[in-house]
């Protein structure tokens, strides 16, 4: 007669063990790439009441018959991952990214050099990707832990050096500043000459570094042009240039009417071509002219090569300066590339994420957070390259959404409760027989 009270007992636990499922399933309803669980019951163990025997043809024997067994009520069977791709959730932020696919990222703590063996690494699966840069260029994840893939390999993924115009100092050079002749008295306002170099323009400025900032747009890119024979006065020719102001003496300082500017002559062309003839008498400066920078080339880039071995992901070194380049901005590729936006808008490529693929997620078994470590029953884990492919590929700005469905949870929770308090009742029952039993003696 016990016997279904230890069912009643074995059922109420069963059913308490789903519902904490249930209750865990809800409460990470909003857990960014959570995978919910499954509980399955199976029933308990039996015992025989009649075994079975099997039949006899001999002359009066008998036929066979069935066992007749009696269980002591359910117990699990498995908790399952049900392992579907949660909704994507768009994202502010570039560097947060999902798996459009079964697959996992790498994560976890420093291992030095590379490697190929995933399960040996001692590393974490995850499907959350809420990516940032820390404090030494690393790739890590809102948890601490590196984020793993493939490095640039070094002398690769260099970006493009534009070619830069060649440029002179001119120092020196004699300024004038006077009143235009023949302009009345009280003309208001008053028209100015301002001279450098031979070169005069008109300006109604009266400071004076607004005058010099005048002639210099009158005649930065032109050429100085003698009326009477249209040739090159032989002054300055500023065709192909751009001139700006370094510094300058303000003539009220010093002598009245004239002072001194240094000016920086920059050729509109890029590469050491641009160079200008010092042999002709299209330039012929007054002051002392320096070549402060010849101007260079454009050096192509290179593309970036990325390995077949793991390791962390860090910003590159620039080979010019050999600090780690001054990203600005970043984005990932659907192929896992990382790419940044340097300081002088560069392109420059950071690495490629990994995508681990398990033979048997089921086999996984959850750590910390949202980590997953590789169970003995995951079957063979290896890492490759996004490609689109099952193990999927990845969206940037965007987030995975928990996979757990409300209406099924709750329709579970149902039916959780009310097998918990059936079971319940076959043990108030049970209560009630063996009462019963007990009065018979009275």
């Amino acid at each position: 007669m016990v016997r279904s009270m230890v069912a009643g007992v074995a059922g109420l636990k069963a059913h308490q063990s789903k519902l904490d499922v249930i209750g865990n399933n809800i409460a990470n309803v909003n857990t960014w790439g959570f995978k919910s669980y499954s509980y399955n019951f199976k029933d308990a163990m039996y015992t025989n009441s009649i075994n079975s025997t099997g039949g006899s043809v001999i002359a009066g024997a008998a036929g066979g018959h069935n066992a007749s067994q009696v269980g002591y009520g359910s117990t699990v069977s498995s908790i399952s991952n049900v392992y579907t791709t949660g909704a994507p959730s768009p994202s502010s932020r570039t560097m947060d990214c999902m798996i459009d696919g079964t697959g996992f990222f790498l994560v976890g703590n420093m291992v030095n050099g590379s490697f190929t063996n995933v399960e040996g690494s001692g590393l974490f699966l995850s499907r959350v990707g809420i990516f940032s840069v820390d404090n030494n260029g690393y790739l890590v994840d809102d948890m601490g832990s590196y984020v793993y893939g493939y490095a640039v390999q070094e002398g690769t993924g260099t970006p493009e050096k534009p070619a830069t115009a060649a440029e002179y100092a001119l120092t020196g050079e004699t300024v004038t500043v006077k009143e235009k002749a023949g302009q009345d008295p009280n003309a208001v306002p008053k028209i100015y000459e301002i001279t450098i170099g031979g070169i005069a323009i008109e300006t109604t400025q009266t400071d004076f570094k607004d005058q010099l900032q005048d002639w210099l747009s009158a005649v930065s890119g032109k050429e100085d042009i003698d009326a009477a024979t249209g040739k090159p006065t032989g002054k300055f020719n500023f065709s192909g240039y751009n001139v700006s102001l370094k510094r300058y003496q303000d003539p009220t300082k010093d002598k009245p009417g004239e002072g001194s500017v240094d000016l920086i002559i920059t050729a509109k062309g890029v590469g050491p071509e641009n160079d200008f003839d010092k042999t002709t008498t299209n330039f012929k400066p007054v002051g002392t002219l320096i070549q402060t920078n010849p101007g260079n080339d454009r050096v192509a880039g290179t593309a970036a090569v990325y390995p077949d071995t793991l390791s962390t992901i860090r910003i590159p070194i620039d080979p010019d300066t050999g600090q780690r380049y001054d990203i600005q901005s970043w984005r990932i590729d659907e192929d896992g590339t990382i790419m940044g936006t340097d300081i002088q808008n560069r392109a420059i490529p950071i690495g490629q994420l990994a995508l681990c693929t398990v033979e048997n997620p089921n086999g996984l078994e959850k750590a910390s957070g949202y980590y997953y470590t590789v169970g003995a029953n995951a079957g063979e884990t290896e890492a490759i390259k996004p490609n689109g492919g099952p193990a999927g590929k990845i969206k940037s700005g965007w987030l995975e959404m928990a996979n757990v469905d409300l209406a099924n949870e709750f329709s579970n929770m149902i039916t959780t409760q009310r097998g918990f308090q059936a079971n319940s009742k076959i043990i108030t029952v049970t209560d009630e027989m063996l009462q019963e039993l007990v009065n018979m003696k009275r």
